[in-house]
């Protein structure tokens, strides 16, 4: 693997001294306080105050994300845990007044209206931040962002010991593959029982987290804490009814797909009852799929994969390698999921995640692959907020990666068989997503319009939940005390609130641009990377279109995307 590429050229400062470093407040508040005080006479003068507060942003920003990054690579780093800390309660809140007062110096500025249109988002967004902004929400945030962090504290210390082995949820998640039916029972036990010691806990948790963020929207103006995120989101392309119609797009398009594939694992496995320890095993008993050994061979693989669509997708995940940006491997300690993280100012992406030599682990690659090369495509926007892309872009960049590589997983699976094997999981899984996405959406709107609800009820909430968004095949006799608590497993509802919804939109565009893969691929992915390399200078509907695709969440589109999905798969 050439690992010599480099792809991006960090930006050079011309505001903030080349060596400066992020310590303290003191440190930052004389740029804040030059900007407010600078004298702005002209277009050229507001253009480069302009760039000049967006340099602030792009290193503060940078900052608080190499924070972050360390504080999940180990969860139990004090150090790191402190300093994440002292920028949620000694920078962060002094930062918002301060941006407060930028943001009103460019409403008032009559020098805006010549802007381009690449400035569209960009005046929209700052105008809906200031009609949110209060003082009182400023202690209010970073109350929230260190509860928001306790998450990954205790999801972090979650493993469990079988067969003389200590495993992280990942590594456990692996023996549900496993032929030996008792074996992925008595696991899927021990992962469950381990997870439910903190049921109370987690519950204490997200009760403090509906309360204060209630009480942020009320301190906004707004009646719940939902409609307040639609406008903190910037969600100026749909509704929270468009998101209740996709709700229903799926009970009617997705549900009856899903039975039958339930149904079709029933009676490939020979079971009366399909436990929920049946879902990832074989339909035909056959061994778990192993994709890779090492970290470098899977990386290896993944370059390899990159490059056969497309020479610069490789380089881009060859040159994130090459700098040490990609911690891969699960480990004791390490917050559980996967991520990227754009870096706003250095350009080069970090992918975290928690690989277990699995078959899953090959969808969270290419997954965050695609993320990280939307942020190198878009790093030649000169505005870092202007690459601030919505999720129901950004996740089109790595949904729609997804589909693309698996035209190319013969780099992890040469064997035809097990080809075919983990395409086909993978598109079930496909299928899956839409009605998880659906029903997670749909226990946010309600938690957050029903604030003062009772665990009890939001126990009960998720129940109801399972049962319209569950294809009605899996038998849970006997595990409610671990079905009624399964959103505390998502850590989403935790610590990035209605950052879920995004993935359901996403996935329709991502089935789309796949389709016109299959048509013509060259065209297709010229017009993902024409699409990504936009930003977010255009409206989503824009970007889309774009991408040669639609944002449609109708029933008739739903059922459509559907149909393709399961025409793809009747072929393997």
């Amino acid at each position: 693997m050439d690992s010599s590429t480099t792809l991006i050229a960090q930006n050079e400062r011309s505001f903030m001294p080349s060596s400066f470093q992020v310590e303290d407040w003191d440190g930052i508040a004389s740029f804040y306080i030059e900007l407010n005080d600078r004298p702005i006479e002209t277009q050229e003068q507001f253009e480069q105050w302009l760039k000049d507060w967006d340099e602030l942003y792009a290193v503060v920003s940078e900052d608080m994300r190499l924070k972050y990054i360390k504080t999940s690579i180990d969860t139990t780093d004090e150090t790191a845990k402190k300093k994440l800390e002292s920028y949620y309660i000694d920078i962060d809140p002094k930062i918002k007044p301060w941006e407060n007062k930028l943001q009103k110096r460019f409403e008032a500025s009559s020098f805006k209206e010549s802007l381009s249109e690449d400035f569209k988002n960009v005046k929209r967004g700052i105008e809906k931040d200031l009609a949110l902004f209060t003082e009182k929400n400023i202690e209010l945030s970073r109350d929230l962002s260190l509860l928001e962090n306790k998450y990954a504290e205790i999801s972090g210390a979650w493993s469990i010991n079988y067969d003389g082995k200590d495993l992280t949820m990942p590594q456990a998640s692996i023996y549900f593959k496993k032929v030996d039916r008792q074996v992925r029972e008595d696991v899927y036990f021990l992962a469950r029982e381990r997870e439910n010691k903190d049921a109370e806990a987690l519950d204490d948790l997200m009760d403090q987290l509906v309360e204060k963020r209630h009480q942020l929207a009320l301190n906004a103006g707004y009646e719940n804490y939902r409609d307040y995120m639609f406008d903190e989101k910037h969600r100026f392309d749909y509704s929270p009814e468009d998101c209740q119609a996709f709700h229903q797009s799926v009970a009617t398009a997705i549900i009856p797909l899903l039975r039958k594939i339930d149904e079709q694992r029933k009676a490939s496995i020979g079971l009366d009852a399909l436990r929920p320890w049946d879902m990832v095993v074989d339909s035909l008993q056959q061994a778990p799929l192993k994709p890779f050994n090492t970290t470098e061979d899977f990386v290896n693989k993944t370059v390899h994969c990159f490059n056969k669509l497309d020479p610069y997708f490789g380089a881009c995940i060859a040159d994130m390698y090459a700098k040490g940006n990609l911690d891969l491997e699960s480990r004791k300690g390490k917050a559980p999921g996967g991520y990227m993280m754009a870096m706003p100012e250095s350009g080069v992406p970090f992918i975290f995640m928690n690989h277990a030599s699995s078959e899953g682990d090959v969808r969270v690659m290419v997954h965050e692959g695609g993320h990280a090369i939307h942020s190198f495509l878009d790093y030649s926007i000169p505005f870092a907020n202007m690459r601030n892309t919505p999720s129901e872009v950004a996740e089109l960049a790595s949904m729609s990666m997804e589909l693309f590589s698996l035209e190319n997983w013969e780099s992890y699976y040469p064997n035809e068989g097990d080809l075919k094997r983990a395409k086909r999981n993978h598109l079930e899984g496909l299928l899956k997503i839409l009605p998880g996405v659906a029903k997670g959406d749909a226990f946010q709107h309600w938690m957050y319009t029903n604030p003062k609800h009772t665990r009890t009820e939001r126990r009960a909430k998720w129940m109801e939940l399972n049962k319209i968004y569950g294809a009605g095949v899996i038998d849970n006799t006997g595990l409610e005390k671990f079905q009624e608590v399964g959103y505390q497993g998502i850590l989403h509802f935790y610590q990035v609130p209605f950052y879920y919804i995004e993935y359901g939109f996403a996935q329709l565009g991502a089935i789309a641009m796949w389709r016109n893969f299959k048509s013509n691929k060259q065209k297709a992915i010229q017009a993902y990377k024409n699409a990504l390399s936009l930003g977010y200078t255009r409206s989503i509907p824009e970007i889309y279109q774009t991408a040669d695709i639609q944002f449609d969440f109708s029933a008739e589109y739903v059922s459509d995307l559907a149909n393709f999905v399961q025409t793809e798969l009747d072929k393997l």
